[in-house]
């Protein structure tokens, strides 16, 4: 048998990856990465596994705090010969603030380079040609992961087709491709799991309560995975509003066997506190391969104590 035959042999559609985990009803909080700044950049297909594979872009993506993302070029009209890069910076614990620039593609690494480097002098270059608007990504990213190349690609077309309130992008890799299709938020960053466009669409315009969101939540990218569970909590019990609070205090106690933490959140006017289990552990399948053959475990957390004030 070849290597070619062999690959195929063993490719299993029952153990595509997103599928698999959703059948386990697994709950998706706690798997947002953490980031204050964001660096959407124009990219022309096809993208290698990593960011960090490009040699332009590869010192920019590993700056602390910030995530670098390739995404799809949009050719809109004016924009001939211009690449966009668009940066994101987090101004409060939910919400970004963003600028859209526009620059020669040979341009870009400079341009991404000096923005992941000081990410507040972001508004006033010679590249910058106004605000971003209200964003949702949607992982495209096939060569990182097959589930999200194809659902998410579906979805991003979908999605483009319906949304008038915010920029779609088909993005790079966003992290938790198990929870496919994934998408991301802006202004307020927080990642969305087994979204499809109704999900999408009701969560853009806040036509559902968040608590009705609970099993798509993975939660916000201000914070630390534990944290993420406590703050689920809130959002579910206060509403959108609790994304428009600017002032946020997190406390998270881990403990001594890594298998529970302590989480303490206070801002004006109110405090929650709880503690997060980690309830077990999974395999993170890689796409068309049994659980046994999977190099990667992830947790999944729950809140076993809540209150607020």
């Amino acid at each position: 048998m070849t290597s070619t035959e062999a690959a195929a042999a063993t490719h299993d559609s029952a153990y595509r990856c997103a599928p698999w985990t959703q059948a386990q009803g697994v709950d998706p909080i706690g798997s947002t990465p953490r980031f204050d700044t964001l660096v959407l950049v124009e990219w022309p297909l096809p993208w290698p596994s990593d960011v960090s594979d490009i040699p332009e872009l590869a010192k920019a993506s590993m700056a602390p705090g910030v995530r670098v993302m390739l995404v799809v070029p949009r050719h809109d009209e004016g924009a001939e010969g211009l690449s966009r890069v668009v940066h994101h910076r987090r101004v409060e614990a939910s919400y970004f603030v963003g600028t859209d620039h526009q620059v020669p593609h040979a341009e870009v690494a400079a341009l991404v380079a000096d923005l992941a480097a000081d990410p507040l002098n972001d508004r006033h270059r010679p590249s910058t040609v106004g605000v971003a608007p209200p964003e949702v990504l949607v992982c495209g990213h096939g060569k990182r992961d097959a589930c999200c190349g194809r659902w998410g690609t579906l979805l991003h077309v979908e999605l483009t087709a319906r949304l008038e309130r915010a920029r779609v992008w088909r993005c790079s890799h966003t992290g938790g491709h198990r929870f496919a299709p994934t998408a991301i938020t802006l202004p307020d960053g927080r990642a969305w799991a087994y979204a499809d466009a109704d999900v999408l669409s009701d969560i853009v315009h806040r036509l559902v309560e968040p608590a009705e969101l609970h099993a798509h939540d993975r939660g916000s990218s201000a914070l630390d995975p534990w944290a993420q569970v406590l703050e689920r909590a809130v959002l579910a019990q206060r509403g959108w509003a609790w994304l428009d609070q600017r002032d946020v205090t997190v406390r998270t106690v881990v403990s001594d066997d890594g298998a529970r933490a302590d989480v303490t959140m206070s801002w004006p006017g109110g405090t929650a506190s709880g503690q997060v289990t980690i309830t077990r552990t999974l395999p993170v399948l890689v796409c068309g391969q049994p659980p046994d053959r999977a190099t990667k475990t992830s947790p999944e957390y729950s809140l076993s104590r809540f209150e607020i004030h």
